[in-house]
């Protein structure tokens, strides 16, 4: 058994030897590839200094878009609504968040049909596009302040944005998800949100 034993090893010293010699042979116009530890660790570590160098660009430009949009930066509230402006405009950092004359991020893209939202009828729906206020992605990323905002210009209208749930029903019409959208609040083409 021991014999044995020995030979199997014996047999996997030579077949790592004969690929050693094969690959170093092999090398033909000094194409050697180090796959030593220290050449994977420095590989590891100079990708490591991009990804590290990328974040904090990113987290740099977060935090003068933050200030442009008159927000703190420990502010979380005002990181997620710059960041949710970021993510709406294709993800480019502009210098500074777009924002309507009511001061609330403006819609980047084509309008969506806000008359999808359940409680916003023709006259909502124009008074609402004349705030800036054109998207369900937009409408989805407003935090208290954003509602308070566009609450204070709503005139008849206002308290509609928390009792009719504009931000979850935008939510899930700004995703595509009409099937999530028809299970809680209703059939999308019902009469009047067309």
């Amino acid at each position: 058994m021991s014999q044995s034993v020995i030979l199997i090893v014996a047999a996997v010293l030579l077949v790592l030897m004969i690929v050693w010699i094969v690959r170093s042979r092999g090398n033909t116009a000094g194409k050697h590839i180090d796959t030593s530890v220290t050449a994977i660790g420095a590989a590891t570590e100079a990708v490591e200094d991009i990804v590290e160098a990328v974040v904090h660009k990113a987290e740099e430009a977060l935090k003068v878009e933050t200030k442009a949009a008159g927000g703190e930066v420990g502010d979380a509230d005002a990181l997620a609504r710059t960041s949710a402006a970021i993510m709406a405009s294709g993800g480019v950092a502009t210098g500074a968040a777009t924002l309507t004359e009511i001061g609330v991020p403006a819609a980047v893209g084509e309008p969506d049909n806000l008359r999808q939202l359940k409680g916003v009828g023709p006259k909502l729906a124009t008074l609402l596009t004349q705030l800036g206020i054109t998207r369900f992605d937009q409408v989805a990323a407003w935090g208290e302040a954003e509602i308070a905002a566009v609450d204070a210009h709503l005139g008849t209208f206002k308290g509609r944005i928390t009792r009719d749930n504009w931000i979850e029903q935008a939510t899930f019409l700004a995703k595509g998800d009409i099937a999530g959208f028809e299970a809680k609040f209703g059939k999308l083409d019902s009469p009047g949100n067309n």
